[in-house]
């Protein structure tokens, strides 16, 4: 798995970082043989997850210290129109509206996708990679409330949370914050977005097998989530899909993981 060799701030090598490209190669893996992207495809999928987070024209703040560059990341996912691509609150908009904002970077990032099969491989596999970011962050702590314990399905969703503060008039009693009740983060990165378990033997688990053991539910549902959006997207991008073709599958797992546990 190659993509800690991109230049990046030693920071963002740290193993807590590296969730999004774990969950994205696991869930490959997870597909039949016959049905997974190939090496050379998922590792242009994983850079692209991974560059949602830490995008590569920011890598230029390093020129002047780790911090600009730290610096230029958390300004950079403070904007307006990157809240969505996280599966976050905006400062004023509702649980409902966020989520789907969120939904449309999925659709729009696919569609976009297989527009550009033919013609450009790369970008297309890239904004794959983005729709990943977005169904993963989607069942992480630090982005939203899911239930897990909900007896029609397990999984929905109660409510997201908000990384940027709230626009006067809409920090209403219901919203929670990303990194917790302070908004501690660094980033997009706080603990809990952590897809470990937590418990000193799983701090900082080295190669597949200890970071495997150590995934944690939210995350395993996430790495689910991830597989069954590649297997579709995969049969969509090889079969040159129709416009029509792609929203009746996307609608699909969007019932599936995306439904509000009060419409159940």
């Amino acid at each position: 798995m190659g993509f800690f060799s991109k230049g990046d701030c030693v920071l963002t090598r740290a193993s807590f970082f590296a969730g999004h490209e774990w969950l994205t190669f696991f869930a490959n893996e997870d597909l039949p043989i016959r049905e997974r992207f190939s090496e050379e495809e998922i590792d242009t999928i994983v850079e692209g997850n991974r560059r949602t987070d830490f995008p590569k024209e920011l890598l230029v703040h390093l020129n002047t210290s780790a911090l600009a560059y730290m610096s230029a990341v958390i300004e950079y996912q403070d904007r307006p129109e990157n809240q969505p691509v996280h599966f976050l609150l905006k400062a004023d908009n509702g649980h409902r509206e966020a989520a789907a904002d969120g939904v449309t970077v999925i659709r729009d990032r696919t569609r976009r996708a297989s527009v550009l099969w033919v013609d450009d491989r790369e970008r297309a596999l890239t904004l794959v990679g983005q729709a990943c970011h977005t169904i993963q962050d989607s069942f992480s702590h630090a982005h939203a409330v899911r239930d897990p314990e909900h007896p029609t399905r397990p999984w929905c969703i109660r409510k997201l949370k908000s990384y940027v503060a709230r626009a006067p008039g809409f920090d209403t009693p219901d919203i929670e914050y990303h990194g917790g009740e302070d908004g501690q983060a660094i980033g997009h990165t706080s603990v809990q977005d952590s897809i470990y378990l937590e418990g000193r033997d799983c701090h900082s688990p080295q190669g597949r097998d200890e970071v495997e053991a150590c995934l944690s539910e939210s995350a395993t549902q996430a790495r689910v989530a991830t597989r069954n959006y590649l297997a579709v997207v995969r049969s969509l991008l090889f079969s040159n899909a129709s416009e029509a073709d792609i929203d009746l599958a996307l609608s699909e797992l969007e019932r599936r993981y995306f439904t509000f546990c009060e419409d159940l």
